[in-house]
């Protein structure tokens, strides 16, 4: 009965347009649809739900948890690497009402932890207000220390130069920082991760219990197919540390993972970025950003959005397809190489765009509210 009502209900869904005037309704459906699904998965053997296709019906209740409870403000920790798309996303999550950011921490990833610290501090006190911000770790877990300041500009964020400023952090040990706000929040919270793992790999050696307190972890790493953007074989986030990411995915954490070619999929003109921050002191900034800002993947003129989509899944579940599936990661002859494999018994997701017209103006929009 309930996967009859699953059925009904998301039928529904696509033949009724999308519009104010049915902003309500659709509600109403989405809602339905979210608890029948739960309900019906409950009860269906792991042997069943491994047969349901990439469409199927086990994919879409993966937005329940977060999408359920936007009439109140989703409490994340953000863990990144700051990095050019790295400050597109966090902009896009500062001042969201949708989102209560309990900390940001910096990791080593694009540039060195010394510049993503000094990013992250300013973009978060400057944009985001007193959310508090710690150091995260300098180096991975047991391999040297790779960047990507070919893409980003030696300081991370092209040839914008951070002015002087009074801003300080709050913590110099950002694990730490992260076991204390877990404790404090009261209930699970939300980790989006723009960088590599270390820390969050970190974190759950030096306290197994913090994985009780995570709900989620939205991370930008991995590719599906064994492909790469630094190597052949490797995602970036990935290949920094591909042991970081085994450990999280081995501890048994869920995860959605927001994977490399999506950032291809979201790409988003830089004429049509500045554009719509056109008179904006972020729009300003970015200008100098992007004139150091290279990334051939993306095409010229052009910004892959990475780390955007594991900050868009969180704020517009709609617009994306969550399809569970397994995780595999190589951490021996091909550091940082990653499956994910479509499977219903999977315990992780990864994400597909559904609507890309529909996502590149809610990135706009949430980059440059009105």
């Amino acid at each position: 009965m309930y996967g009859i009502l699953c059925r009904a209900a998301s039928a529904a869904l696509d033949l009724l347009p999308e519009g104010k005037e049915n902003a309500a309704v659709r509600r109403l459906l989405q809602e339905a649809l979210w608890e029948a699904e739960e309900v019906y998965l409950s009860t269906l053997p792991l042997c069943l739900l491994s047969l349901t296709g990439p469409r199927g019906l086990c994919y879409d209740g993966a937005k329940t948890k977060e999408a359920r409870r936007m009439d109140k403000p989703i409490p994340i920790i953000i863990d990144a690497d700051p990095g050019v798309d790295d400050a597109l996303a966090l902009k896009m999550a500062f001042g969201c009402p949708k989102l209560d950011i309990r900390l940001l921490c910096s990791v080593a990833g694009n540039v060195s932890i010394r510049f993503t610290t000094a990013n992250a501090l300013f973009l978060t006190k400057k944009y985001g207000g007193d959310i508090p911000v710690a150091r995260g770790s300098a180096s991975p877990l047991s391999r040297q220390a790779v960047d990507a300041s070919s893409v980003h500009g030696e300081r991370g964020i092209g040839n914008y130069v951070i002015p002087e400023h009074d801003y300080k952090l709050d913590s110099e040990d950002g694990i730490e920082a992260m076991y204390v706000s877990l404790k404090a929040a009261g209930e699970p919270v939300t980790l989006v991760t723009l960088g590599p793992l270390t820390n969050i790999a970190a974190l759950l050696a030096a306290h197994p219990d913090a994985l009780g307190m995570i709900g989620r972890i939205y991370a930008m790493i991995a590719s599906m197919d064994g492909t790469g953007n630094i190597t052949p074989y490797a995602e970036f986030n990935a290949y920094c540390d591909p042991e970081a990411l085994d450990a999280v995915v081995r501890a048994g954490a869920e995860i959605v993972f927001a994977p490399m070619h999506l950032g291809r999929d979201a790409r988003l003109s830089q004429a049509d970025i500045l554009a719509r921050g056109a008179g904006s002191e972020f729009g300003a900034m970015l200008e100098r950003i992007f004139t150091g800002y290279r990334d051939d993947a993306a095409g010229e003129g052009y910004v892959a959005m990475y780390d955007a989509n594991a900050v868009e899944a969180l704020l517009h579940p709609e617009l994306y397809d969550f399809i569970r599936c397994t995780a595999e990661v190589n951490v021996t002859d091909r550091p940082g190489q990653t499956f994910l494999r479509p499977d219903g018994a999977g315990r992780f997701f990864y994400l597909e765009i559904r609507d890309r017209a529909g996502l590149a103006e809610a990135m706009l929009s949430d980059l440059f509210p009105a």
